[in-house]
């Protein structure tokens, strides 16, 4: 029986050029107009590209969109725009890259390592800068190394601290395709699992009367302290928009910061107090609990228990 690889279906053919190397893929090409047809397409060296490589522009996009974050210029100018020839591009990437470069890998790991070492520091002091550098080391390493799973990772957490809970499930996907051995994606994963459909049998946060609980409003007042850096028991136009900033992910107008303070208490200079911080978030519970437990595990709290997670 003689087989003609030309009459293979073309989910068949695309499988082949997966494993096929560009000069393999091209020779082939060559022994008919329809494999030459198939093998030239520009999506298919797309999803080789992406198969072999990762998709560091899906990456850059839904990061950069998601957090508002300006990563590395570099990065932009690499990762914004799709090429217009994927094969082209498959063939300059299939060069550039060296995992067999020990060096260069322990480079990489070194970096990752430091990466978490930062990434405790946002937690202790909430500095956005912070997540924006280590997310550029990130995508620099993974465009040397697209499998290393930490890095998605990385970029997963620094989307979830930010309450961004859809997009960092997506890009631990990534890094569970890269590698599903790596455990921390699947604690992660859980995590935000946990969130999107609910916490039971947790930590009280309104007491049957409708107040804050003792816990919450420790907690909350932990996180009030940390933003109150001149500690005069309110927060100031600077401190409050960091907190919101570092909350949401945005920066509110100048007049949404005023009228915290108005509208929920403020000191004599109109400044959000900590009483108004607390009567902020007890009208936010009462709304949707949710909300407020997806607040504290930004800035480092489970969810769940009230405690730091830092602690655990």
């Amino acid at each position: 029986m003689v087989f003609h690889i030309e009459k293979f279906p073309d989910v068949v053919l695309e499988e082949l050029a997966y494993i096929l190397e560009p000069k393999e893929i091209l020779e082939l090409s060559l022994t008919s107009k329809s494999l030459y047809k198939v093998f030239m397409d520009n999506g298919l060296w797309k999803s080789k590209t992406i198969h072999d490589f990762g998709d560091l522009f899906q990456i850059y996009t839904i990061f950069t969109t998601a957090t508002g974050f300006t990563l590395d210029p570099l990065l932009a100018a690499k990762f914004m725009q799709e090429p217009n020839n994927w094969r082209q591009y498959y063939i300059q990437k299939n060069k550039s890259i060296s995992e067999d470069d020990t060096d260069l890998m322990d480079q990489a790991d070194r970096e990752y390592a430091n990466a978490q070492a930062h990434l405790e520091t946002f937690q202790q002091e909430g500095n956005v800068e912070v997540l924006v550098q280590v997310a550029s080391k990130m995508m620099w390493i993974l465009d040397v190394f697209p499998t290393h799973a930490g890095c998605y990772y990385i970029l997963g957490f620094i989307l979830f601290v930010l309450n961004k809970l859809e997009e960092a499930a997506i890009l631990l996907q990534m890094g569970r395709a890269a590698d599903p051995q790596f455990e921390p994606i699947d604690a992660l994963e859980e995590e935000i699992e946990r969130i999107a459909m609910g916490y039971k049998g947790e930590e009280e946060l309104l007491t049957e009367d409708n107040q804050l609980s003792e816990a919450l409003q420790q907690v909350l007042e932990e996180v009030f302290n940390k933003f109150d850096q001149d500690q005069d028991g309110a927060l100031n136009p600077k401190e409050l928009d960091s907190f919101i900033f570092i909350t949401n992910g945005a920066h509110p107008p100048a007049a949404f910061l005023r009228q915290m303070g108005l509208r929920f208490g403020a000191n004599k200079k109109g400044w959000l107090s900590k009483e108004g911080f607390l009567a902020f978030y007890l009208e936010q519970t009462l709304d949707d609990p949710s909300e407020t437990r997806n607040d504290l595990g930004v800035h480092g709290y489970d969810p769940q228990t009230l405690k730091q997670k830092m602690e655990e």
